[in-house]
C-alpha cells in the first residue's frame, strides 16, 4: 500500500519548510533510514529520513517550493502501484504514476512569491553531480543569506564540494567589487519570502543602515514578542555556592567518559534533578489549558552568529551525569555546525540560558513559547562567603528562573530553586 510522506515538524517553531533538494528521484528505490530530502526550516537545514521502504512513486513538492507541516510532499509504494489522490501535486494536475521529476518541478501556472532557480546554468567551475551543485548545508545557508550564487564559486572541499570558507571568500570578493559600484536601490517588490528581500544594507537619509533580518532572526523576534505579550513573567533568583561543583569537576574531567565535563553539564543535571522534585515548573499553557508533559526535556539555548538554536536534551532526568556530558556536547556541536538531527530541536519542556562565559552578574530570560519556564544562569564569581560563622573564599553563581505566572506561582519557582541549589552545593546527589 502506498505511503504518503508528509512534511514533518522538525523544530518546535516550524510551521512550514522549503524543500532545498531531493536526494531521491521518482522511480528510485528507497530503504528505511534513507535520506529523502533536505529541508530548510526557520532555524536550520535538516534532512527528512524515510521510515518506509519501497519506490519513490511521486514527488509532490518540488525542490524550491514550500510545504506546510503535515502536507503531503511525496508518495512511496510498490512500482506501478496506484497513487492516492488525497491531495493534488503542487503543479495542480492530478497525480500520475509515471510523472517525471521534470514535470513535477515545473508549475503549470505561476504562484506568488516564487524564486527563480539559480542553478539552471551552473558554471564549469562548480562541482556537479547529475546536474546538481554539491555544497555543504552550512555553505548553502550562508550563500542564501548573503545573496551569493553557488554556481559562481569553485569548491575547495573534498571532490570539489563547496564549503563555508569558499562562500566567505566569495562574499569578501563581492564586497570589494561592490565598493566600486553604485549602491543598489531598495527593492519595491511586495514579495514576502526571505529570498526576494533586499540582501544589502539600505542607507536612510539620517544616516546609519537598515539591514533585512535573516529568517532565523525574524523567527526569534516573532517568538519573543509572542512570549512577552502572552505570558506574564515572574522572576525568582537564588545565589549558589559552586565550590563543591568545582572540586567534583576537577576530579572528574580526566576520568574516561567525563572528558570535557563543564559547569554547564552539572547545571543541566541539577535542573533535571530539581524538576523531578518540583514538576510543576515543567508545565505550560496550551490553548488556554494546563499542559503537563510526559518527560523532562531540557532545551540548551545555543548562540550562533545569526541567532539562536535550542537543541533539546530529552529525558534529562533519566541520564547519568556521564550521559549528560556526552549527549549535551553532541547536541550543541551539531547545532553549531548547522547539522542538527531531526529530533534535536523538538519536544523541549524547559530551557536553560547560560551567559556565564560573558562574565554576566545576573540577567532574566524570556520564556520560549510553548513552555512554562526558563532558567537564566550567570557567571561563577570568586567572592567571600560565610560558612559556619566564618568568612571563607567561595565561588558563587546566580540563577534566575522566569515562569509563566498564569500557571506557575512563586512558591513553585522557589521550590525548584531550593532543589537546584541543593544539587549544586552537594553534587554527590547528581552522581547517583
Amino acid at each position: 500500500m502506498a505511503k504518503e510522506i508528509k512534511m514533518p515538524q522538525l523544530s518546535d517553531t516550524m510551521d512550514k519548510g522549503k524543500i532545498l533538494a531531493w536526494q531521491k528521484n521518482e522511480g528510485d528505490a528507497v530503504e528505511r533510514g534513507d535520506i529523502l530530502a533536505e529541508v530548510e526550516t526557520d532555524k536550520a537545514n535538516l534532512e527528512i529520513e524515510s521510515f518506509d521502504a519501497g519506490t519513490l512513486l511521486q514527488i509532490r513538492t518540488p525542490a524550491g517550493q514550500e510545504a506546510s507541516v503535515g502536507e503531503i510532499i511525496a508518495v512511496i509504494g510498490e512500482p506501478g502501484e496506484a497513487i492516492p489522490d488525497s491531495a493534488p501535486a503542487k503543479n495542480g494536475t492530478a497525480p500520475k504514476i509515471n510523472q517525471t521529476a521534470e514535470t513535477t518541478s515545473t508549475p503549470a501556472s505561476p504562484e506568488p512569491v516564487q524564486q527563480t532557480p539559480t542553478l539552471q546554468t551552473p558554471s564549469p567551475s562548480a562541482h556537479m553531480t547529475e546536474g546538481r551543485i554539491i555544497a555543504s548545508p552550512l555553505a548553502k545557508k550562508i550563500a542564501r543569506e548573503r545573496n551569493i550564487e553557488l554556481n559562481q564559486i569553485r569548491g575547495t572541499g573534498p571532490n570539489g564540494r563547496i564549503i563555508k570558507r569558499d562562500v566567505e571568500a566569495a562574499t569578501e570578493l563581492k564586497n570589494q567589487t561592490a565598493i566600486q559600484q553604485p549602491a543598489p536601490q531598495p527593492t519595491q517588490s511586495a514579495a514576502t519570502t526571505e529570498y526576494t528581500k533586499p540582501q544589502t544594507q539600505i542607507t536612510p537619509a539620517e544616516g546609519g543602515t537598515i539591514t533585512p533580518l535573516s529568517k532565523m532572526r525574524e523567527t526569534i523576534a516573532k517568538r519573543m514578542q509572542q512570549s512577552v505579550n502572552e505570558s506574564p513573567h515572574f522572576y525568582t533568583t537564588a545565589c549558589i555556592n559552586m565550590m563543591e561543583v568545582k572540586r567534583t569537576r576537577e576530579a572528574l574531567k580526566e576520568t574516561p567518559g567525563y572528558e570535557g565535563v563543564s559547569y554547564n553539564h552539572f547545571i543541566l543535571k541539577a535542573a533535571a534533578y530539581a524538576i523531578e522534585r518540583e514538576p510543576r515548573v515543567n508545565n505550560a499553557m496550551r490553548e488556554g489549558m494546563l499542559y503537563t508533559p510526559n518527560g523532562i526535556n531540557i532545551g540548551i539555548i545555543t548562540a550562533l552568529n545569526e541567532g539562536l538554536l535550542i537543541p533539546v536534551l530529552h529525558n534529562a532526568n533519566k541520564l547519568s551525569l556521564k550521559d549528560v556530558v556526552f549527549e549535551a556536547r553532541a547536541l550543541v556541536d551539531r547545532a553549531r555546525a548547522g547539522r542538527p538531527n531531526a529530533t534535536d530541536l523538538t519536544g523541549g519542556t524547559f530551557s536553560i540560558s547560560n551567559m556565564g562565559m560573558f562574565d554576566v552578574d545576573s540577567f532574566t530570560a524570556i520564556i520560549n513559547p510553548g513552555q512554562g519556564s526558563v532558567l537564566a544562569v550567570s557567571a561563577i564569581k570568586e567572592e567571600p562567603v560565610v560558612m559556619n560563622g566564618l568568612v571563607v573564599p567561595g565561588l558563587t553563581m546566580k540563577a534566575t528562573i522566569s515562569v509563566d505566572h498564569r500557571i506557575i506561582d512563586g512558591i513553585m519557582s522557589g521550590n525548584f530553586l531550593k532543589h537546584f541549589k541543593q544539587a549544586l552545593e552537594t553534587p554527590a546527589l547528581l552522581m547517583v
